[in-house]
């Protein structure tokens, strides 16, 4: 009995020490392949120190936020005057309403509120009642439903149903696209349909593994999807009045992105970040510019690219990391992209950077990070302390607004100095996934079944 109680002792003490021995290689390895990877072009890196870094658009004079990251599709506000510290237990609450299953941010025009959601039967249903999906529109001053346009369709996911994209406002014109490629234009004071298009159906698209998820770009007479299709399907534009087809364009397969318009080197250029890599297209017609391979495992490039000047900053979490791209004319007229650094910070899982003069602030993996532009450097990271994991963010008169996807909402100076918390407040329970935006002093923030109404004003 001796003998094989002190086999078992050794046995255990072999086992312990084996675990023990894996876990420190687990560390090792994991150290090792999360050290920085920096590689530059000298050449490009002193052109971009003394290049003026532009921004395509200006400030609003309404204070609406008109469409997916606002009215620049940059993620900040040009709005001022807003409130530097907030009370214990956060600011003013205005209202709160409903809002469904669902990750669509909002757009905010001339005093309303549009965005998407899936309405679950009530719970005293008949077993097989239908599912609607919706697109709602809201008073933006007393949170009162305008108008609801619902159709029947479902779509479920384990990491959470309902639509992904946000609605688009153009005048008295709507746009909005649902999980499955339901495609609609609808009236903004009535929400009466104008047009309908199944860009699944019509492109011959497979559905994306967690729902289509781009927000439609309005520009000029044009609608800019990206349905994904094969044959030339992977991007669509349309007639914004009528929703004829004017043109398609590439084969990529499609992530998550959203398509963002640029002027560089002297050209309008549509972007698109495709599974394959970031792709620029003339807007008239669909003609490819220039390509930038970026490809990362399972196609899930999700953050939207930053334009300013000639360049584009394009990041995807997942271990991948960032880059940044110069877009110059050559002799012959046509346009080409070259890297001007690489690497691997700056990981943008589903919510993309925010750009404030010479830096970029965003979420690197689970960090809260800022970037210095013109050197591509991590100047600091804020990680732990606030307890928010993974978030998303906007930038309002020199501030950061962040949302932790706990629901912990946070304000801070946006300096390179150093992240300097000024106030905070837990204003969700649940999974906050949807984007905070700020529109005429109004902080509106949507978590899984909520959407509340805050006020910024002094």
């Amino acid at each position: 009995m001796f003998v094989w109680n002190g086999c078992r002792r050794r046995g255990k003490l072999l086992l312990a020490a084996g675990a023990l021995a894996l876990a420190l290689g687990a560390i090792i390895a994991l150290k090792k392949y999360d050290l920085e990877r920096f590689q530059a072009d000298p050449e490009r890196l002193e052109k971009l120190r003394q290049a003026p870094l532009l921004s395509l658009g200006g400030p609003t004079a309404s204070g609406d936020w008109p469409q997916w990251r606002g009215p620049n599709r940059d993620g900040l506000s040009t709005e001022v005057g807003l409130l530097r510290e907030w009370p214990e237990g956060g600011p003013r609450l205005l209202w709160e309403a409903p809002s469904g299953r669902g990750f669509s941010s909002l757009a905010v025009a001339q005093g309303r509120i549009f965005t998407m959601m899936q309405d679950e039967p009530h719970r005293d249903a008949k077993p097989g009642t239908p599912t609607w999906e919706a697109v709602v529109c809201w008073d933006a001053e007393t949170g009162q439903q305008r108008w609801r346009f619902g159709y029947l369709n479902r779509y479920d996911e384990r990491f959470g149903s309902g639509p992904r994209s946000t609605p688009a406002v153009d005048g008295n014109l709507v746009y909005a696209v649902g999980p499955t490629g339901i495609f609609h234009c609808l009236r903004a004071d009535t929400g009466a349909k104008v047009w309908r298009r199944n860009l699944l159906e019509e492109f011959g698209a497979d559905l994306p593994r967690y729902g289509m998820a781009f927000s439609p770009l309005v520009q000029g007479d044009l609608v800019f999807t990206t349905p994904g299709g094969p044959n030339g399907g992977a991007v669509a534009a349309f007639d914004k009045r009528t929703g004829k087809l004017i043109w398609k364009s590439l084969d990529d397969p499609i992530g998550y992105s959203s398509p963002v318009m640029t002027r560089a080197a002297g050209k309008s250029q549509l972007l698109v970040l495709t599974n394959k890599g970031l792709v620029s297209l003339r807007p008239t017609d669909g003609h490819v510019y220039w390509r930038h391979p970026w490809e990362v495992a399972n196609g899930f490039n999700i953050a939207t690219p930053i334009a300013f000047g000639d360049y584009v900053f394009l990041s995807t979490g997942y271990g991948k990391g960032c880059a940044l791209v110069e877009v110059s004319a050559a002799e012959d007229g046509s346009l080409r992209a070259g890297t001007v650094y690489e690497h691997n910070r700056m990981r943008n899982y589903f919510a993309s950077s925010v750009r404030y003069k010479d830096h970029l602030y965003g979420f690197d993996d689970v960090s809260l990070a800022c970037l210095d532009l013109r050197s591509g450097k991590v100047v600091w990271r804020e990680k732990g302390r606030l307890g928010l994991k993974k978030g998303s963010l906007l930038i309002a008169d020199g501030q950061l607004i962040v949302l932790g996807e706990h629901g912990r909402l946070s304000l801070a100076d946006a300096t390179p100095e150093g992240h300097r918390e000024k106030s905070w407040f837990q204003v969700s329970p649940n999974k906050c996934w949807t984007v905070p935006i700020l529109a005429g002093g109004r902080l509106y923030v949507r978590d899984e079944g909520r959407l509340v109404c805050l006020s910024l004003r002094k």
